[in-house]
């Protein structure tokens, strides 16, 4: 879609391409900024780059896109520089404040039109709808109501609305994370996540559908998509799969069905992962620990069901040029910039910190090829800033010994706060740029790819980003009409009091609900009125919100709409319903772990170590047992048993 534009319009994106990740890199790294410049401008340059980017056909309408591109610089910068103003007169808006208010909630709705479809502008009409005339609904959901004006406003100015949770953790952690992802990819990273999964296990039965479970769940760790891992890990690995014996629609639903796995699989959960964090007010370290043995045993679940399906069959892959080790020992320095982040966050760093820091261990990995060699001034930059970081826990340090006096501890601790970082950081790299006096081909290749890198994130972050001021529309008519609360006593009714009858009516709403807005969206949508229902029946918090996460994702592959599963398809040119069953088939365990988070405290780690222990070793069985059961390959062998007793 970039390439469409025109290049006056590119240089636009790239601008706001390059606005986004400066700004929040200096925002994660040297400093905070306030609630209203930390949502607001990626709110704003999120609505002027998406009217950019996915315009009109027309070239007459394209002046309507501009003029929506205005509008949106207007009402968002009217809440920017009015912000502290607006809360000080809450419920005495003035008629301006109104009117902002209603043309910014429009614009959004149109927003989520052209990127994510129709679905989401009937959604938020009916939204807005029951927020004005909920006084005529039945009873059980009915409230009093509001004129669309005050509807508008409290949708438009409040915290839950439009800039609440959704713009706080889009603009916290997810854009980051995306771009991470964007300059990993571009490192070159993927090689390894490839070769890897080949030289171990792709020369064993069912080999080349293995390399894409493990493949799907490397990359997946870094991609938070379930659709890009398909799309990225699939037009190697079907093709694979093909090639040794599987056939079109099971290769295809193969892929999605590991690929989903990713967004269960730390570091990088998605959108949803940090979305959980800030509902539950829990670190999102906690919430990577949570993840990864439910995450490990949904790979393994699909790993044995691919092997046995391959085993029924009598497919084998063959082996590759190189040994595991061997990729290992030339490759392995494409890890580090996962283990940078993990360990970061880890250790108590703020994600968009650790993803900053990640994000310039990409740069300085991508140097290993030169073909990959990416711009190295952020790298040189953040060195600048881990420099500080060292001298400032020396400083503090410091503290402990005695003979050294308050003052020079003071100067010390000065020295190495506010911009002395980013001033070391420009210094390392100006006397690095003099030192290496590249040619002007290899400068300019160089910063052509930091600004690609810059520019695949940024458009991968507004496929997220456009629902954001739908889904305050959402949340915010929930909130302002109570029904959060009045749909957790629904369900708790319907339900009778049961658990699993309440986890299966999660899971329904959760499909319908995905099968016209983003999973990520579902989930927040059902998060917000379901968890309330499961914590009421004893599950504790995170477990609920796992369960509501896990049960979200199931759009991907469930028909009748599964964006994944059809994206497989079409990579495997096989049917897209028998692919669809097929991968329904494969990802089973996505149905069983709800039930494991509801009824198994020690799954999200609840309890003594030796409880967790237990638990997690009964579920690994427990999940071998499951995959082998639903596989069928117990059938034949009993059939043939009864046979030979005849």
């Amino acid at each position: 879609m970039y390439q469409k534009l025109n290049r006056v319009e590119q240089i636009l994106f790239d601008a706001g391409a390059l606005l986004l990740l400066l700004f929040y890199v200096f925002s994660a790294v040297i400093m905070p900024m306030a609630t209203q410049y930390h949502r607001g401008i990626y709110t704003l340059v999120t609505y002027v780059l998406v009217f950019l980017l996915y315009r009109s056909k027309s070239k007459w309408m394209r002046i309507v896109d501009y003029l929506l591109m205005l509008a949106s610089m207007v009402c968002i910068g009217y809440w920017i520089m009015n912000f502290e103003v607006i809360n000080y007169r809450t419920g005495a808006e003035t008629d301006l404040d109104m009117a902002i208010a209603m043309v910014g909630v429009l614009i959004g709705i149109e927003l989520a039109r052209r990127v994510v479809g129709n679905v989401f502008v009937i959604l938020g009409i009916l939204m807005l709808l029951y927020g004005v005339y909920g006084y005529l609904a039945p009873d059980l959901i009915s409230h009093a109501g509001a004129t669309f004006p005050e509807l508008c406003t409290s949708i438009f100015y409040k915290s839950d609305g439009v800039f609440g949770i959704m713009a706080n953790v889009l603009a916290t952690y997810v854009l980051l994370f995306v771009l991470f992802g964007a300059f990993l990819e571009k490192c070159g990273a993927q090689r390894f996540f490839i070769d890897f999964p080949l030289a171990a296990v792709g020369h064993k039965t069912g080999g080349p559908a293995k390399v894409s479970v493990i493949a799907s769940g490397l990359f997946g760790s870094i991609s938070g998509s379930a659709i890009a891992n398909t799309v990225s890990t699939g037009a190697f690995t079907i093709p694979m799969m093909k090639k040794a014996g599987f056939k079109p629609h099971i290769a295809g639903g193969i892929e999605p069905a590991a690929s989903i796995g990713g967004m269960f699989m730390p570091p990088i959960m998605g959108a949803g992962g940090f979305i959980m964090a800030e509902l539950t007010g829990v670190p999102y370290s906690k919430i990577m620990l949570v993840a990864l043995f439910p995450a490990l045993m949904y790979f393994f679940s699909v790993f044995m069901m691919v092997h046995y399906y391959a085993k029924k069959e009598k497919i084998v892959g063959e082996r590759y040029p190189k040994t595991a080790w061997e990729i290992v020992r030339s490759e392995w320095i494409y890890t580090m910039p996962l283990v940078v982040i993990t360990a970061l966050m880890l250790s108590g760093f703020s994600p968009g910190y650790s993803a900053v820091i990640g994000l310039a261990t990409c740069v300085a990995v991508s140097f290993k090829e030169p073909h990959t060699r990416i711009d190295p001034t952020l790298a040189f930059i953040m060195g600048g800033f881990i420099l500080a970081l060292v001298m400032t826990f020396l400083a503090e340090s410091a503290e402990q010994y005695t003979f050294i006096s308050m003052e020079f501890l003071t100067q010390l601790k000065s020295w190495f706060s506010g911009w002395i970082p980013f001033i070391v950081g420009l210094a390392a790299t100006a006397v690095f740029w003099f030192y290496r006096k590249p040619d002007s081909g290899t400068v300019r290749k160089e910063l052509s790819m930091f600004l690609e890198a810059a520019r695949a994130g940024t458009e991968s972050s507004l496929k997220i980003g456009a629902t954001v001021g739908v889904i305050g529309i959402i949340i915010g008519v929930l909130t302002f009409s109570g029904l959060v609360l009045t749909f957790a006593d629904i369900v708790i009714e319907l339900a009778e009091g049961s658990l699993v009858l309440t986890i299966l009516l999660i899971a329904l709403a959760s499909l319908v609900l995905g099968m016209g807005v983003p999973v990520t969206a579902a989930y927040l949508i059902t998060a917000v009125v379901a968890v309330p229902a499961l914590i009421h029946l004893g599950v504790n918090e995170i477990a609920a919100h796992m369960i509501v996460y896990w049960l979200s994702q199931d759009s991907n592959i469930t028909p009748p709409v599964c964006i994944a599963a059809f994206a497989g398809a079409t990579i495997a040119k096989a049917n897209m319903w028998r692919t669809a069953i097929s991968s329904f088939m494969f990802a089973k365990f996505l149905y069983l772990a709800p039930f494991i988070f509801g009824f198994v405290p020690g799954f999200t780690l609840q309890g003594d170590l030796w409880d967790i222990v237990k638990v997690f070793v009964l579920v690994l069985f427990a999940t071998w047992g499951y995959s082998w059961v639903l596989s069928g390959i117990w059938i034949s062998p009993l059939k043939n048993l009864f046979s030979a007793s005849r």
